[in-house]
């Protein structure tokens, strides 16, 4: 008896060689079958296949789930994971799909799988116990707290402190076993302190006195205010971040604002980051992305569409984040733009405009 397997059927099955006919129905399911004697490695086909398409493929019971399904499911992922998002999504399919359909699955292969583990740990800062190796919260209550110390910031005015340092606040938090309601608690109790007890005269003094020592020390003009304070009070380690120059300009929404003209509310600030983008290369990233959004919008005049594509946050969207629904969009856009048709002439077309090749006839 030799045991069968492959990507589509973990399960496998033998086959008796004994009996007449036995070898040679061996050797045609290996050869032309695409089965396997390894069971390791008709696992690795299958979280292949899972990962490089977002296509269900087909499972022992039929349950399987996508890329986009996921993202329905968890839509917190697609906010917060960044750049580690799909990597994440992609595990947690895999997980679904080889166990049949078991969401318990999915989830550990998300956490623990070999592809995903890496990301995982970095959305995810100080989730699980080093101790016990289990998790201290769940997911989604992990976001739930992060929102809340992003939204606890936000209000007393520390909307760049938030949105460059909120997620290392709230994973030194987790790791210090502190929920989100003590870390608003210390945030309110320093404010108390710092900002209502002390006079205007001596805050403007320790003001001053930073600004001073900071602008000679990185040789760049910084002026911090009372928010500046407040941030400094909250975490003394932002001096770090003044030294190297960087809580000056730190809020990718005043860059974008000075290179396009648009503003960034602090929720676009956090997924910028959280992708990746820094204040070193964002200015240019934005005028790019602006140029590009400007383009596309004379292009939908001209073809008498609905101008939805003349924001750089637009452009934006699907190059960073992949949003489907905008690439599809704009490909559409530019491709009757190559064919130089519009919606009532032009190039064989839809009704919506969208052009049917490349070709005029």
């Amino acid at each position: 008896m030799v045991m069968l397997y492959r990507s589509d059927d973990l399960e496998g099955f033998n086959v008796d060689t004994a009996k007449p006919g036995g070898i040679e129905r061996l050797n045609d399911l290996k050869e032309n079958g695409n089965y396997t004697e390894s069971y390791d490695e008709a696992l690795a086909n299958s979280k292949q296949n899972n990962i490089s398409s977002s296509s269900p493929s087909t499972t022992t019971d039929g349950k399987t789930t996508t890329r986009t399904q996921v993202y329905t499911l968890l839509p917190w992922l697609q906010k917060y994971g960044g750049a580690d998002a799909n990597t994440l999504v992609d595990s947690y399919v895999s997980g679904y799909n080889n166990s049949g359909g078991k969401s318990e699955f999915a989830l550990a292969e998300m956490r623990f799988g070999t592809d995903s583990k890496d990301a995982y740990k970095r959305v995810f800062a100080n989730i699980v116990d080093p101790n016990t190796g289990a998790l201290k919260m769940s997911e989604s209550e992990y976001i739930s707290g992060l929102e809340k110390v992003l939204t606890t910031l936000t209000a007393y005015g520390l909307n760049g402190y938030a949105s460059q340092n909120g997620k290392s606040a709230w994973a030194r938090a987790v790791a210090n076993n502190t929920s989100a309601e003590s870390y608003a608690g210390r945030v309110k109790l320093i404010h108390d302190r710092v900002i209502n007890r002390v006079d205007d005269e001596l805050q403007n003094s320790i003001i001053n006195s930073y600004n001073e020592y900071f602008t000679n020390e990185t040789g760049t003009t910084v002026s911090m205010g009372q928010e500046s304070l407040l941030a400094l009070a909250i975490d003394p380690n932002i001096s770090e971040d003044v030294l190297k120059g960087r809580l000056n300009a730190s809020e990718l929404g005043a860059v974008y604002t000075g290179t396009t003209g648009d503003a960034l509310d602090l929720e676009a600030v956090q997924r910028l980051t959280g992708a990746g983008v820094t204040t070193n290369q964002s200015e240019k990233t934005f005028a790019t992305a602006s140029t590009t959004a400007k383009a596309l919008a004379r292009m939908q005049r001209r073809q008498r569409r609905d101008v939805t594509l003349g924001k750089a946050m637009g452009v934006l969207e699907a190059q960073i984040f992949g949003n489907e629904a905008i690439a599809s969009e704009i490909q559409n856009v530019t491709s009757q733009n190559l064919s130089g048709s519009s919606v009532k002439s032009g190039a064989l077309k839809s009704q919506t405009g969208s052009v049917i090749g490349l070709t005029q006839y």
